[in-house]
């Protein structure tokens, strides 16, 4: 098993080994190291010359017997220093959230963005018109017939919004058979109504918390990038692209949600109106890196905001 490490301006055959391995050459490992990388990489034929955009394999060093470990220096922050020899998931699972975040961050935004959408106010709203319908019909504004007739548009307007997330939110009942007026002793007769109202609001707020650590997650990947590259205009590209996107993301998502208020949608629309979101803050990410990038501009945002010493 082995993972692959994309080559970058600066990096080195005795630096990667420093950063990934926490090894140095005066090490009695590094020799081992050297030639158990080779072993991996057979289209390296000198290590002193590698070439930046090439994909090096870094795989499990074998284990070997030794009483003390060599002092080593502090490798980046991003790297986790493996606790002993053969230990590398930590810096597994951290180096592919530093190359691969937007196969997490991606799909996870729009599922929940989804979620929260179709769990929006205007389609929560939907089961409360019950209760308010049922309380006209107690104080003789409304007819019997007249309240079932409303119940009945709007479960069906609900029911229709969810689509095939019905049973995922009321199980193997409908939505008409699940928000009824309670029948029993001293219950409230809206009380079920009210606890399904509130159920699908918490699932609401639970997308956007999931939205929230995955935006987390998104931003700890590019500070892992920041910190693991030595060229200043390509951590400069990464912090563009990065408040860019997140800054629009934050936009589009206080809109669309102001917009869902007073407006029911359904599965289909929850779920364009998510990959929308996503799809124009990414593009918008990328739209400003290679903005910066064709300016020519030398401003080192960088070092001047100190996302640099942050990063670290």
């Amino acid at each position: 098993m082995y993972y692959e490490y994309k080559i970058k301006n600066g990096d080195t055959f005795s630096g990667i080994i420093y950063s990934m391995f926490g090894l140095v050459p005066n090490d009695t490992r590094y020799v081992k190291t050297v030639k158990h990388l080779l072993a991996l990489n057979p289209q390296i034929k000198n290590p002193d010359h590698i070439r930046a955009g090439e994909m090096f394999r870094l795989g499990v060093l074998p284990v070997t017997s030794q009483a003390t470990p060599p002092a080593v220096h502090t490798p980046p922050a991003f790297i986790t220093q493996p606790t002993h020899s053969g230990d590398m998931a930590g810096f597994w699972a951290l180096s592919w959230l530093e190359h691969n975040g937007n196969y997490l961050t991606i799909p996870g935004s729009i599922a929940a963005g989804a979620a929260g959408n179709l769990l929006s106010p205007g389609n929560v709203n939907l089961i409360n018109e019950v209760s308010d319908h049922y309380a006209d019909y107690k104080t003789e504004k409304t007819t019997k017939g007249q309240y079932d007739a409303r119940r009945k548009k709007a479960l069906d307007q609900l029911k229709k919004n969810i689509g095939p997330m019905e049973k995922l939110l009321f199980g193997n009942q409908t939505p008409h058979q699940s928000v009824r007026i309670a029948r029993r002793g001293a219950i409230p007769a809206t009380a079920q109504i009210t606890q399904h109202a509130d159920r699908l609001k918490r699932l609401s707020a639970m997308s956007k918390h999931g939205g929230f650590v995955l935006a987390g997650v998104g931003l700890t990947a590019a500070c892992m990038q920041i910190a693991s590259t030595t060229d200043t205009k390509e951590k400069n590209e990464i912090l563009v692209e990065t408040i860019t996107s997140a800054t629009v993301g934050i936009g589009l998502g206080w809109a669309v949600g102001l917009f869902l208020i007073s407006n029911p949608v359904g599965w289909g629309t929850a779920i364009v109106l998510a990959v929308g979101s996503v799809a124009t803050s990414y593009l918008a990410g990328k739209g400003a890196r290679i903005a910066y990038d064709t300016s020519g501009t030398e401003i080192d945002l960088v070092e001047g905001t100190g996302v640099d010493r942050l990063c670290q």
